[in-house]
């Protein structure tokens, strides 16, 4: 990809990761995970000159891509710990289908809440994870099947992804990812593949801080007797006011 196509792909959006340690900002932040170093740039063309290795990296990529992970990570039981995600790729490659297949039956319900509705009762005994990105009436403009842990939906501005987890877990720290650096609305994950029926829902209000919400996703910690899905469940709703979204949730385990 040329360096200015990946300036306008990263103002279209608030950050891109460029490996599994280093995100750029949409404000020429350049971060670290692993080591939680910041560094600072006017441009883009002033980062990259001073991290060739980061240059390298965009020059040999064609496509960015987002992926909203499950599987193990969503449903891990680890104590004590933080977000995690499944990874691996998925175990499957991404396949497109027609949105308009998800925008049937509607019964009037021209809504975001009537599309999780249909998605829910669609793919409630799904063994992969499918994907769909709505607008706020409810209308289906994209639609993946993907793996078994994970699945490749790019969404756009003002738009809301589902998407079903087999596992039945919590968010993945890959879903709350895609959710900081992109231009999406929100983010729902269903329960599928078990007797186990959750659904989450997270959604930016317009004083969410997507830079600090992300970092912080990174270093989140829950009480040590919390499962991974009671303790996201009680991380996301104690930060909502201080990044500035809502969150809601149904079917949370007790433990």
């Amino acid at each position: 990809m040329k360096i200015e196509d990946f300036d306008k792909l990263l103002k279209g959006n608030n950050g891109i990761a460029v490996t599994d340690d280093l995100v750029i900002y949409n404000d020429y932040e350049l971060y670290n995970y692993r080591t939680e170093i910041e560094k600072h740039y006017n441009n883009l063309n002033e980062l990259v000159e001073a991290n060739p290795e980061v240059k390298k990296i965009i020059l040999e990529t064609e496509v960015f891509y987002n992926h909203l992970d499950g599987g193990n990570g969503a449903s891990s039981s680890t104590m004590g710990g933080g977000f995690t995600s499944a990874g691996g790729g998925g175990g499957g490659k991404d396949e497109k289908l027609l949105p308009a297949s998800m925008n049937v039956g509607t019964g009037g319900k021209h809504s975001i809440e009537g599309a999780i509705d249909r998605f829910r009762k669609k793919y409630s005994k799904s063994d992969v994870e499918y994907g769909v990105a709505v607008d706020d009436r409810g209308y289906a403009h994209e639609h993946i099947q993907g793996g078994k842990t994970s699945v490749g939906v790019m969404g756009g501005k003002g738009l809301t992804i589902i998407h079903n987890h087999p596992s039945g877990g919590n968010f993945s720290k890959a879903d709350l990812q895609v959710l900081a650096r992109t231009s999406n609305k929100g983010i729902v994950a269903t329960s599928s593949n078990t007797n186990k029926k959750s659904t989450y829902h997270i959604e930016k209000t317009n004083h969410f801080k997507a830079k600090e919400f992300d970092k912080a996703v990174s270093k989140a910690k829950w009480p040590s007797n919390y499962s991974y899905d009671k303790g996201a469940d009680w991380w996301l709703k104690k930060n909502a006011s201080k990044y500035g979204y809502k969150y809601t949730s149904s079917g949370v385990p007790k433990k």
